[in-house]
């Protein structure tokens, strides 16, 4: 059996490991939330009241912060500036400030 043979067997036997946060499940409600402004402080009560998960409010917003750096999160395409063009401007909409005293 070859290298590639048994890293494909050890990855087929091998478990995976469950989602460190208990928010995890729940990361796609906590997104939109505050999508439509919601403050982390009622996310957490919502959380509690209607699943029955407890985490404070900077819990939830460390777990935002945290997901926002990683790859596969949505993010908006960059805006990409138009290059400034290479004709100058006409010699009125020059301004040059000389302060004479």
């Amino acid at each position: 059996m070859d290298l590639d043979e048994q890293i494909i067997s050890f990855l087929s036997e091998a478990d995976a490991r469950p989602p460190r946060s208990k928010l995890e499940a729940y990361a796609g409600l906590i997104r939109e939330l505050r999508q439509r402004r919601w403050t982390y402080r009622k996310i957490a009560t919502a959380l509690a009241e209607r699943f029955g998960v407890t985490a404070s409010p900077s819990t939830i917003h460390d777990f935002l912060r945290v997901r926002a750096h990683q790859p596969n999160s949505t993010k908006p395409e960059a805006i990409t500036m138009p290059s400034p063009s290479k004709t100058n401007p006409p010699a009125s909409l020059k301004r040059r400030f000389h302060l004479e005293m």
